[in-house]
């Protein structure tokens, strides 16, 4: 039964990442306008590393291959994201609420990853 719920868990969290990738890669005009607004050094490389790094690495994720290392790749993506682009402590304060909701989710998510790597880690 738990190894059921452990690759639902990994599935879900890999699709966290794929899906909004793709999304990302097929119009790149909205991400690429944040990352300007949050005046994010060397935005449009940074923006297309992501889009791969959520791409391959959710994928990867999906798939059960080499989960450790995808959870643990997609776990600094997202703290980097956290720092960079939701930094609520950073926006004007009408942006801070909703900025902050989506840092505090995507620590929530950095911590389902880890769970996701260490219980991949355990299946070897």
């Amino acid at each position: 039964m738990m190894g059921i719920v452990g690759v639902v868990g990994r599935v879900l969290l890999g699709l966290f990442f794929l899906l909004p990738g793709l999304m990302k890669a097929m119009d790149p005009a909205q991400g690429l306008e944040l990352m300007v607004a949050r005046d994010v050094p060397f935005h449009v490389p940074l923006f297309w590393a992501s889009v791969v790094i959520e791409v391959v690495f959710g994928a990867m994720l999906v798939f059960g291959l080499q989960a450790v290392i995808a959870a643990l790749v997609l776990a600094g993506l997202t703290l980097a994201i956290n720092i960079g682009v939701h930094n609520f402590w950073a926006v004007p304060e009408d942006l801070m609420r909703a900025e902050l909701q989506l840092f505090v989710k995507n620590t929530a998510v950095m911590g389902g990853l880890l769970v996701a790597a260490a219980w991949a880690y355990s299946k070897r």
